[in-house]
């Protein structure tokens, strides 16, 4: 059987989409180009995961071309090739476009109101990207204070900082604390802190799909046995 004939476009969309396959990589990408495709090492603070893993992908997607350094060792400025990313992303919707213009989609009707389902209730942890994201969102509706707030879990005010900006995570010793001073229910938050912790470890692995689907068949093997 004869080897399948790529194109050029092929192989540079197939590229793209590896390029971009971790959803911390497409988080860096849209952050930059939202800060008018410039933001800054001190800036990365705001990004909601570990600086370390943040500056790990950040150093990759430079080495693979689609990120751009600019400014001073001690100002250092991260930008998007632009010319690079709208090459291919217009490839992509020319794709797409044809393929739409060539397959009859079916129309989906709509469910009737009675079948369609309810939409889940928002949670503070619906929409944080990170456990001290978290704790901030709790400290801010009460509002608290981090000297408050560190002052009631034995922490100081840079440390809390820290956390809520995703530099570190709190000890799981703390949790019951956090709870506590947050009027929060510590099941809750550890479910939080223990999902947040997983999540940032197959983060940091950089083959999170992967690593995702053996966790999982461990656990059921544990499970199993237990």
């Amino acid at each position: 059987m004869p080897s399948p004939k790529y194109t050029e476009t092929d192989s540079e969309l197939a590229w793209f989409a590896r390029l971009l396959a971790l959803p911390v990589r497409v988080y860096i990408v849209r952050k930059i180009i939202e800060n008018n495709n410039a933001i800054s090492k001190k800036d990365i603070c705001n990004v909601p995961f570990e600086m370390e893993n943040i500056l790990k992908h950040i150093t990759e997607l430079k080495a693979l071309g689609l990120v751009k350094t600019n400014g001073s060792k001690l100002n250092t400025i991260y930008s998007v090739d632009i010319a690079l990313f709208n090459r291919v992303v217009g490839k992509f919707v020319s794709l797409f476009g044809n393929l739409n213009t060539v397959i009859d989609l079916p129309v989906i009707a709509e469910l009737p109101e009675t079948m369609q389902e309810k939409e889940e209730p928002v949670t503070n942890a619906t929409y944080t990207a990170s456990f001290g994201e978290l704790i901030k969102r709790y400290r801010r509706s009460l509002k608290m204070s981090q000297e408050e707030l560190g002052r009631l879990v034995g922490i100081d005010r840079s440390e809390l900082s820290r956390i809520e900006c995703g530099k570190k995570s709190p000890g799981a010793e703390k949790l019951p604390l956090l709870s506590r001073a947050l009027k929060t229910d510590i099941d809750t938050l550890s479910k939080e802190y223990y999902s947040f912790r997983i999540v940032n470890l197959i983060e940091e692995s950089g083959f999170s799909g992967i690593v995702l689907e053996s966790a999982l068949a461990k656990m059921n093997y544990l499970f199993a046995a237990g």
